[in-house]
């Protein structure tokens, strides 16, 4: 079954860098990565919760998916969102039998400096060139609180000075909401919700959810699709930032179908407010009908994040 938000993956030009920005600005700690043996590239995680965020850079461009240097060669941001399985073997063919062309299970593996490694199984949807468009599934080898430490670098994931507790979900952009609703009810064997606008948080957009409750326990997460409604503006010729009117319909037109934000909950997010604030960041805050924060994206490598209370979720 699809248990939950494994991982969110962030491409990056400079991983020292956006790790500084990441734990420095934004107080959300890196405690583990290393080196993809296969791939041409190097990651640091940051552990929230059962799921983590991935900032990845290339190494060796030579070896890196193309998909991935396509992506890069438009900007830093959000590169995917990732499942997790806890029997990838029949998720996939499961996914077969629905009709969905997966690459799958396949090995993967990390090295750490310390020369520990980690593996996992990875399945990938339709064609290698579509890599950065659709989750894809995963299943490491180790769960629960084992997978944390190992995650972690070996150790105990820290706890973040921002306060963040959980990732509650993530957000791609599609052009068509109810042909991507059949069309992602289709690969993952999800049930969608009704659709609802995007006013309650303050941006332009008509969204469904699929929630994630597969597993012993169910996540309380969700992955959502995002349709940008009408506006009079011109993405092409604007420079907006979610969730700025008209932002949406410009990531789209920029990046095609993809992730565009990440909802994060946080302890206490007026404490939160006050760190952003003395470390400079730059925010959107709304208060009605439920707070909310929104962390500019040139603050977080050009992946735009949402900040609530659990409670408020």
């Amino acid at each position: 079954m699809l248990t939950g938000i494994d991982h969110i993956i962030i491409g990056v030009n400079d991983l020292e860098k956006a790790t500084q920005t990441f734990e420095q600005n934004l107080g959300l700690l890196a405690s583990g990565g290393g080196r993809h043996p296969f791939g041409g590239t190097a990651n640091r995680i940051i552990v929230i919760g059962d799921t983590y965020l991935e900032l990845i850079s290339v190494e060796e461009a030579a070896e890196a998916q193309q998909s991935m240097l396509d992506r890069l060669a438009k900007g830093e941001g959000y590169l995917n969102c990732v499942l997790g399985s806890d029997d990838i073997e029949a998720d996939s063919q499961a996914m077969r039998a629905r009709g969905v062309s997966v690459n799958g299970p396949n090995a993967g593996a990390l090295n750490s400096a310390e020369g520990r490694s980690r593996g996992w199984q990875r399945t990938d949807v339709e064609r290698p060139d579509l890599t950065q468009h659709y989750p894809f599934l995963i299943q490491h080898d180790s769960t629960g609180e084992e997978r944390r430490f190992r995650l972690a670098g070996w150790q105990h994931p820290p706890t973040h000075p921002l306060g963040v507790l959980k990732v509650l979900s993530t957000t791609l952009v599609v052009e068509n909401l109810e042909e991507a609703t059949r069309r992602f009810q289709r690969i993952y064997g999800l049930e969608p919700s009704i659709q609802f606008g995007g006013e309650h948080e303050g941006w332009d957009a008509l969204l469904v959810s699929f929630p994630l409750v597969g597993g012993n326990n169910a996540s309380g997460q969700s992955f959502e699709l995002a349709m940008p409604l009408p506006t009079n503006i011109d993405p092409a010729n604007q420079q907006r930032h979610l969730p700025e009117v008209g932002a949406l319909a410009a990531h789209l037109q920029r990046y095609g179908e993809s992730l565009c934000r990440i909802t994060l909950a946080v302890a206490d997010l007026p404490a939160a407010r006050r760190y952003l604030d003395a470390h400079g960041v730059i925010y959107a805050m709304q208060e009605q009908p439920h707070p909310l924060v929104w962390i500019h994206p040139t603050q977080t490598c050009g992946a735009a994040i949402v900040l609530t209370t659990q409670a408020e979720a």
